[in-house]
């Protein structure tokens, strides 16, 4: 299982890969074990990471594969969003 931290290392990573804009990374990481609700792995129950980065006031989750980093999906306001 890789660490909270390791998660937001991984999401900063994806961030600056896509170049995508953000405020700030929460260093909070949500962990749990839970059924998948989009994507790939929907409906596998697995542990994941959750970590929120904000553009403005708006937050967005990114959620990940608590035993291997693999991102899963992303989450905001408008619904779920693919992270390719």
């Amino acid at each position: 299982m890789i660490s909270p931290e390791k998660a937001i290392e991984i999401v900063k990573d994806y961030l600056d890969r896509n170049k995508i804009d953000y405020i700030r990374i929460s260093e909070k990481v949500n962990t749990e074990k839970t059924r998948i609700p989009y994507g790939t792995m929907k409906g596998k129950e697995i542990a994941i990471h959750t970590v929120a980065y904000y553009y403005g006031d708006t937050p967005i989750f990114i959620t990940l594969n608590a035993e291997d980093g693999a991102l899963l999906f992303g989450a905001s306001s408008s619904g779920f969003l693919d992270l390719t």
